[in-house]
């Protein structure tokens, strides 16, 4: 049996499968007298204390064994116990209700769970995991149960799980856990990211693997494609076992391109940056041998957070991160969230579709004094001159200028304060919304570069939720009318002489790379695991080869004859690169 879902973490593992199933709990509702309140209180605050102190010690480890990058993982978790979603609203369903603490845990999680699933974006669709990873451990410890543990696991297996998260990876040993495979998860799950730096392949949002998986089948995770087999044939086995081995070759010689140049055979160089989320990964850009930051995602300065972030903490991590990289750049992208997520903090009102709402850069021209916040922090950070600053959710000339006007304002008070910055700050968009698309020659004149974010512009071109298991199908990079408004960002920003790069999802992938150059971009930025492959591709391809694939591929105009020119071009030259 053939199951489809979400390529999560590279690479291919065949084992046989280990199948955690979690024993259910029953939550009864009890109705408790006034004098009993101060009790069912104090029985959750010390369920809490013991979830949180038993977090700080998975923190730890994770420290020690993997790296502070995937320590910080824990925080999230430390942040939604204090969270008053969480502990004050069960507090007050104990107190008004006059019900015990479980059902109050359970009708609280069940509130918060319904509110983030209504949520477009899939990064906070993810988030709603960690909050359940968090009640459940609450909940055990109330009921007095233990949660399976993986540190029973002594053999090499695969494991099959509904739900995995980053506290489940402490327990992973990597010699004896070949892969993992979940109903649940999307690709911003934190688990993945651990996945990722163990080099564990993994195919998450399977939905019903648990239901067709037995303890001990035969399972092939093929984390390439988001594909898993069950017991499969005999051709397929073997089929994959010679991909298993090419893929352990090929890795190798991957990891020897790190310190040459990004060069194509006619000696044309190509920009690789990396795409990090926080000041802990700067040691990528060295690590994979990138060229610098072209994407420093600033969320996590705002999210899981009871207070807005101020200057000083702004300033310190992005100067950090400058000072690690120098003289490579960092562009900084602003504030690129919704009103929603931050709706306690800022007072917004709920909003029917965040999707299309008050996000990126209009957050921030409606709330000037959290963009101002933000841009003393990035301009304080910016005196080696290696920071650049990009804003995102850009529809028109308005927005630029209004935006470049807060700029100023800013440059105005540290000019009082006699505090040094870049006075010359390149300043940049994202390019992800049809609109910036079609005025992109009037855009180039009031920007010094573009970035096109393929994610959005992608989902807004075709009106497609990639999320969504109904229509997800129709997410494709490689659609016609996508590659045209590439075409046509690029030429643009050529004829205005801006610079142009880019940094959503298809930047890193391989079979894009030499359509792409053929297009005419010569910059990237990706996640650190893609670089390699996509150095690989670029050394092996001239410019004049690709452009000859990019005129057929925009000759062609069918979505579907597209991609069969693709693989097949990637077949050729390529041959699978995990």
């Amino acid at each position: 049996m053939k199951l489809n879902g979400i390529a999560a973490s590279p690479g291919i593992a065949i084992g046989r499968a280990y199948l955690i199933s979690e024993e259910p709990y029953c939550v009864i509702k009890r109705n408790i007298g006034e004098s009993q309140i101060k009790k069912e209180i104090s029985r959750f605050r010390k369920a809490i204390q013991t979830v949180d102190i038993d977090f700080k010690k998975q923190k730890e480890r994770v420290s020690t064994e993997m790296g502070k990058t995937y320590a910080k993982l824990f925080n999230a978790y430390g942040l939604i116990l204090k969270d008053p979603l969480f502990y004050k609203d069960t507090i007050k369903v104990i107190t008004e209700e006059r019900v015990n603490v479980e059902y109050a845990l359970q009708t609280v999680i069940d509130r918060i769970t319904k509110t983030f699933s209504m949520l477009d974006d899939e990064y906070m669709r993810d988030r709603i995991r960690d909050v359940q990873d968090v009640a459940n451990r609450v909940m055990r410890v109330l009921l007095g149960q233990e949660k399976v543990s993986l540190k029973e696991i002594h053999n090499r297996v695969a494991l099959v799980a509904h739900a995995l998260h980053p506290s489940d990876a402490v327990e992973i040993k990597k010699e004896n856990v070949i892969g993992f495979v979940m109903d649940a998860g999307g690709k911003t799950s934190h688990i993945v990211i651990m996945a990722e730096s163990l080099e564990i392949p993994a195919v998450v949002g399977l939905k019903r693997v648990t239901r067709e998986i037995s303890p001990g089948d035969l399972i092939i995770i093929d984390g390439n494609e988001g594909v898993v087999y069950i017991n499969p044939e005999t051709e397929i086995l073997k089929e994959y076992r010679q991909r298993k081995r090419k893929q352990a070759k090929l890795r190798k010689q991957l990891i020897a391109l790190r310190d040459k140049p990004a060069v194509t055979k006619c000696g044309e160089k190509v920009e690789l940056n990396v795409n990090i989320e926080d000041s802990s990964e700067a040691s990528v850009v060295r690590q994979y041998g990138a060229s610098g930051v072209g994407l420093y995602r600033t969320e996590f300065f705002y999210l899981n957070k009871s207070d807005l972030p101020g200057e000083e903490e702004i300033y310190k991590n992005l100067k950090s991160v400058a000072d690690k990289i120098f003289p490579a750049k960092i562009t900084v992208r602003t504030i690129d969230i919704g009103a929603e997520k931050i709706s306690t903090q800022l007072g917004a009102k709920h909003e029917g579709n965040p999707f299309m709402g008050l996000r990126g850069v209009r957050l921030c021209l409606a709330y000037p004094e959290l963009f101002k916040t933000q841009l003393r922090g990035i301009l304080r950070a910016s005196e080696k001159k290696n920071i650049h600053i990009m804003y995102p959710m850009i529809t028109g000339v308005k927005e630029i200028r209004s935006a470049n006007l807060i700029l100023e304002e800013v440059k105005g008070e540290l000019d009082k304060r006699g505090i040094e910055y870049d006075r010359d700050i390149k300043v940049g968009i994202m390019v992800e919304t049809p609109a910036a698309v079609m005025n992109i020659e009037n855009l180039a004149k009031e920007v010094d570069f573009f970035s096109i974010g393929t994610n959005d512009l992608i989902q807004y071109s075709l009106a497609v939720d990639r999320t969504s298991g109904a229509v997800s199908y129709l997410y494709n990079p490689g659609s016609i009318s996508i590659l045209r408004m590439i075409e046509k960002i690029i030429s643009g920003a050529r004829e205005s002489g801006c610079k142009v790069s880019m940094c959503g999802e298809m930047a890193g992938e391989t079979i894009f790379t030499e359509l792409l150059l053929g297009l005419g971009l010569r910059s990237f930025s990706m996640s650190g695991i893609a670089v390699h492959p996509v150095k690989k591709v670029i050394r092996g391809t001239s410019i004049g080869e690709c452009e000859e694939l990019a005129d057929r591929v925009m000759k062609s105009g069918e979505n579907e004859e597209i991609m069969k020119i693709l693989k097949e071009r990637q077949e050729k030259t390529q041959g699978k690169l995990y």
